[in-house]
């Protein structure tokens, strides 16, 4: 083999090398970005679970705060009631009180006493 041969075959030797290593360069980084979309769509998969996760949470806090304020509002409607409901127990106190003291005055069983026949014949009548 003559000089120039030998330098042709080491040149063409040389940038097989250079070429070979720059192939396994470039699939290295394709291998590297191929992890990174990989490790990216993961990420953004995560990300979603995670938006999904929160947007669910932020419904029930919605949820809550209509029931707990539908709550509050019946429990105000139930005080008013049990407050109109303690006045007509108080009038109706009132009222028996004032049964009481008119049955026991002496006016009322001596109006008791006249009428007392007319009672009785009243039920006589009605039963026949």
């Amino acid at each position: 083999m003559s000089d120039d041969a030998l330098l042709d075959a080491a040149i063409r030797d040389a940038t097989e090398l250079r070429l070979t290593t720059a192939l396994r360069a470039a699939l290295e980084q394709k291998a590297a970005f191929e992890l990174e979309v990989l490790n990216a769509r993961d990420h953004a998969a995560a990300q979603a679970a995670m938006i999904g996760e929160l947007r669910y949470q932020m419904r029930l806090a919605r949820e809550w705060e209509i029931h707990d304020k539908n709550h509050r509002e019946h429990i105000a409607r139930l005080e008013v009631a049990l407050r109109e409901a303690s006045k007509l127990a108080n009038q109706a106190d009132g009222l028996r009180q004032q049964l009481a003291a008119l049955k026991s005055s002496s006016t009322w069983k001596a109006g008791r006493l006249i009428l007392r026949p007319v009672r009785v014949m009243k039920r006589m009548l009605r039963r026949g």
